[in-house]
């Protein structure tokens, strides 16, 4: 079941001016329900202001955007409510973090609502366990006490204290070391799994990508280039080099491999699963070649 549908989706920046850009161009796409689904694509493809149609941050002038049985552009729609269902993460959301305290900053969303105290306090434990942070030691923590890691993840606790349904994040890893890197992931994951949230992925890392998410959208210059499952599509390198995305390490090692004539599948894009590959060409090359040794 869908709970984001896009259809016929067109968006111009400083439209009726000279300086008019047209930077979506008909896009098309569903996000299913509970589904992680990843948004990627090279500089200037539309990848930010695409999500910002999914909470109403844009309005559809062309095209129409239904999130949740909401349609954004129609007279009277609750975007209220839009806004609640769909948490949006921009990168560096660590830098919104504008009050004393981790529980006052967390407060913030829930407290506009106008949520009795005890509500208040309740989600915002809520939130800060569901990014790994215990409430307990962290609730009156002074928020510049924080790693690099740890005010992202409040960040992202700021925006779940307010209940969504869809948690977009917007290259949520950018500017980090390996160690809040894989916090920051860990955390999208159980996000997912244990507590049952749809999320959407935009990354510029193919193995980010490749490890977290059932599905895979690529735009190129404001239009969907494909679609489909992340061992397909980032297996299909003569997509991606016309897009001009790069490829995974492991198609780089893969491609390389098949081009000195090694029999490779290139859609064993994992490490290990690339390793396993290499052994088993590897174990066909020398069979092979002692084969035909033994003919000669």
């Amino acid at each position: 079941m869908s709970i984001i549908t896009v259809e016929k989706l067109e968006h111009t920046y400083m439209e009726g001016t000279p300086f008019a850009a047209k930077v979506l161009h008909g896009v098309d796409l569903t996000v299913e329900e509970g589904e992680v689904l990843g948004i990627i694509g090279p500089a200037q493809s539309g990848k930010s202001t695409l999500i910002q149609y999914f909470n109403g941050l844009f309005i559809p002038k062309q095209g129409r955007v239904v999130v949740d049985g909401i349609d954004t552009a129609a007279k009277g729609a609750d975007m209220k409510a839009l806004r609640q269902k769909v948490g949006l993460v921009f990168q560096y959301p660590e830098q919104q973090l504008f009050r004393e305290t981790v529980g006052q900053d967390v407060s913030f969303g829930p407290e506009c609502l106008k949520l009795p105290k005890d509500e208040v306090r309740e989600r915002v434990h809520k939130a800060l366990r569901q990014v790994g942070l215990d409430p307990e030691v962290f609730y009156n923590r002074y928020v510049f006490a924080l790693s690099g890691g740890q005010k992202r993840r409040v960040a992202i606790a700021g925006v779940l204290a307010l209940g969504p349904k869809v948690m977009v994040f917007d290259d949520p890893t950018a500017g980090l070391d390996p160690r809040g890197r894989q916090e920051i992931l860990e955390t999208i994951v159980a996000l997912h799994e244990e507590h049952r949230l749809t999320v959407i992925f935009v990354s510029n890392s193919l193995e980010d990508v490749f490890r977290l998410v059932d599905r895979v959208v690529v735009l190129d210059r404001g239009r969907v280039a494909a679609v489909g499952e992340p061992r397909e599509v980032l297996s299909d390198v003569a997509m991606l080099d016309r897009v001009g995305l790069g490829r995974m390490q492991t198609v780089e090692v893969l491609e390389t491999l098949r081009e000195r004539g090694w029999d490779v599948d290139l859609r064993n894009l994992g490490v290990e699963d690339a390793a396993r590959e290499i052994a088993r060409a590897y174990a066909r090359r020398a069979g092979k070649e002692a084969a035909a040794r033994g003919t000669l």
